[in-house]
């Protein structure tokens, strides 16, 4: 739909680029004040219904290229200017987004509003470790739909890490060292759906008495000393309390993010699913656990997904 709005910071910033949002000479400037051959977004985002401070917006082109905008504090509106062309448009707060097609056209404008809702999934901390039975040099990519977004990640996610993966674990990228992958990534609401909730642990207890029973999930999976150590570290200060945490195994998780390994590993991975329910009052089937083969060169990755846990 076209329509034409009040403009606000229409000076697009392409990453890794040069500006692109010079008007030159378009003629009548208090009308149109993109290029003369630029179209533009513009819209309101909002977060959990209403306006809480600025946000960035964002509008990738099919090639990946990106221009962003900021909303106004006030009333949440923006504007970027963009050459003709499909974008996915997009704006985040805390992991969560919502995103938009956009066609933009010479001297229109596209109206696009999002509305954000915080309380959307996501798979946090995913760490992945890579085995291989010496250095190598080493590409992984996380697969995602395009409507999802990785928005946490070290070593820093640039479409991928490129580096030598060490026989011990180590990330090697230049002159840092990583012990594991680490990521965190949006889930689309099918993407949380099918995971599994018919086997797992019911858990109650405060926070660090919960942590280390669920690190205990993963040692009977065959992680390591480490491995779950780091587990351990990475939740005892933010997992949200919960009356009752259920915490359901997810041993397929590709359709919600898939690894490209090159050279390829064989990988292992183990995502627990943790919901608040209520109240460990009935008996909660044990999933039949196998541990992962941990032989050879090989990769394994753990992660959670909170899903109706307040944060």
């Amino acid at each position: 739909m076209l329509m034409t709005l009040a403009f606000i910071g229409c000076t697009p910033i392409r990453l890794g680029g040069d500006e692109t949002g010079d008007t030159g000479d378009t003629g009548d400037l208090d009308t149109w004040p993109c290029g003369d051959g630029e179209g533009q977004v513009a819209g309101v985002v909002t977060v959990d219904g209403g306006v809480d401070e600025s946000r960035t917006v964002t509008a990738r082109d099919a090639a990946g290229d990106e221009y962003t905008g900021s909303t106004s504090p006030d009333d949440g509106s923006y504007s970027i200017c963009l050459p003709p062309g499909t974008y996915d448009v997009y704006a985040s707060a805390e992991g969560c987004d919502d995103s938009r097609d956009a066609e933009v056209v010479a001297r229109e404008v596209t109206a696009i509003d999002l509305e954000i809702r915080t309380g959307c999934s996501t798979a946090d901390k995913p760490n992945l470790y890579l085995y291989p039975s010496r250095p190598t040099r080493t590409e992984v990519r996380v697969e995602v739909d395009r409507r999802q977004r990785i928005f946490a990640s070290d070593p820093p996610y640039a479409g991928g890490w490129e580096g030598v993966a060490m026989p011990d674990g180590r990330f090697v990228t230049g002159d840092d060292v990583a012990p594991f992958l680490f990521y965190e990534v949006t889930l689309l609401p099918r993407q949380v759906a099918p995971m599994q909730r018919a086997a797992g642990w019911c858990i109650e207890g405060e926070v660090p008495e919960a942590v280390a029973e669920m690190a205990a999930v993963l040692e009977l999976y065959g992680f390591n000393a480490a491995e779950v150590d780091d587990f351990v570290e990475g939740w005892r200060l933010d997992l949200p309390r919960a009356r009752a945490y259920g915490v359901f195994p997810q041993l397929s998780v590709d359709h919600a993010a898939g690894l490209d390994i090159q050279p390829p590993l064989p990988v292992d991975r183990l995502w627990l699913l943790v919901t608040d329910v209520g109240a460990c009052d009935g008996a909660l089937p044990a999933p039949a656990v196998v541990p992962f083969d941990r032989g050879g060169a090989h990769a394994v990755e753990w992660g959670v997904v909170l899903h109706d846990v307040a944060r």
